[in-house]
């Protein structure tokens, strides 16, 4: 990056007309948080504890599930793959966030770095990777009669090798678009300082607003808007829709049994984009905490709402898993198969353990 010549004399200037412009904001932040704030944030973390456990439990079986069956050798099966990888990363981070609030990790420039990247960049890739999967799925459809092949033969595997490698190439393209897009939030100089607000228990930063990217000031609300809201959120989930509506159509216009096959891997679809439409209050609450002047809003509701739309936001990445076993029977089927697997192990070396024991038992008794 480049700096012109004015820019330290620009950044102390900025120091200390933040200091004077945001003392009423600091006044306001060392106000104790009401009851229904405190409420709505223990309930919040409660939620947020028992969105992490459920849902790393959810996304972790149907890795593994997709890993030992016939999924695995479809491009779909692929992509739900990457979306439950990118969900438990999500949710990992929320895990540093409450960290940050319990003070167990200090908060500062660096380690709000790292909170967003992590809480931005999985959330960004998991929306155009349920694209990847609509798009994917409308194909399927539209093409179903003149592409349909036996999942057993060579052919079809070999079919299904190539779409997978198509599918590969196009999520690395998306991974390093998304870097892109996201890579100003990876520079910590882009706020001047950073605190938790006690009356709205929340992680308030101050943008810097002499940042400069290349020789020009960056303009932070601009970027927000951009990356935040249109490219992150309103984007996606509107292509989301559209497809889901196109698929609805189509997949009425298929034979009964052709109709009935792919109906299942549509249905997970569905449940994803209805949950997906939570993810879009928080990113303008995101916005409106950090460029918005706190005293046109009241600290009571503003913090209720925001821990609200959070939680409904981590449903958003909880749901992977059970939506595709709740839709889908063949993945169902090889739970059920791979717990009674699983089981019978048990059972074989308990038994191993109890027959050891007794013969133990009888030696020493001899």
């Amino acid at each position: 990056m480049a700096y012109n010549g004015t820019q330290t004399s620009l950044i102390l200037f900025v120091f200390n007309e933040t200091i004077k412009n945001n003392d009423y904001n600091r006044f306001n932040c060392s106000i104790n948080p009401t009851v229904a704030v405190l409420i709505s944030f223990h309930i919040g973390r409660i939620l947020s504890i028992l969105c992490i456990i459920f849902g790393i439990i959810g996304n972790l079986t149907l890795i593994l599930i997709i890993f030992r069956s016939s999924f695995y050798y479809f491009s779909y099966g692929l992509i739900l793959l990457f979306i439950s990888t990118f969900d438990i990363i999500r949710l990992i981070s929320t895990i540093f966030y409450y960290l940050i609030q319990a003070n167990i990790i200090s908060l500062n420039l660096i380690t709000l770095t790292i909170y967003i990247t992590l809480y931005r960049y999985p959330k960004i890739i998991t929306n155009w990777l349920k694209v990847f999967l609509a798009i994917e799925r409308f194909i399927a459809v539209k093409y179903w009669v003149a592409h349909r092949y036996n999942i057993n033969s060579n052919n079809s595997k070999r079919i299904h090798r190539t779409r997978q490698r198509k599918i590969l190439l196009l999520i690395l393209i998306l991974f390093l678009c998304c870097l892109i897009s996201q890579h100003p939030n990876l520079i910590p100089s882009r706020y001047i300082s950073t605190r938790i607000c006690l009356t709205r228990l929340l992680i308030i930063s101050t943008p810097n607003p002499y940042f400069y990217y290349g020789n020009y000031v960056f303009n932070g609300f601009l970027y927000s808007l951009i990356s935040y809201i249109i490219l992150d959120d309103v984007l996606p989930i509107m292509t989301l829709i559209i497809f889901n509506t196109i698929l609805l159509y189509e997949l009425r216009r298929l034979p009964a049994l052709t109709s009935k096959k792919l109906a299942e891997s549509i249905f997970i679809l569905f449940f994803l984009t209805i949950f997906s439409i939570f993810i879009l209050p928080r990113s303008f609450l995101v916005i409106i905490n950090l460029y918005v002047d706190q005293k046109y809003f009241n600290d009571t509701i503003m913090s209720v709402v925001f821990h609200t739309c959070q939680g409904l936001e981590m449903f958003n990445h909880v749901i992977t898993g059970y939506a595709c076993f709740l839709s889908c029977r063949h993945l169902r089927k090889n739970l059920i198969q791979n717990i009674g697997i699983l089981f019978v192990k048990f059972r074989q070396k308990r038994n191993s353990l109890k027959s050891t024991t007794i013969e133990l038992a009888t030696i020493s008794e001899k």
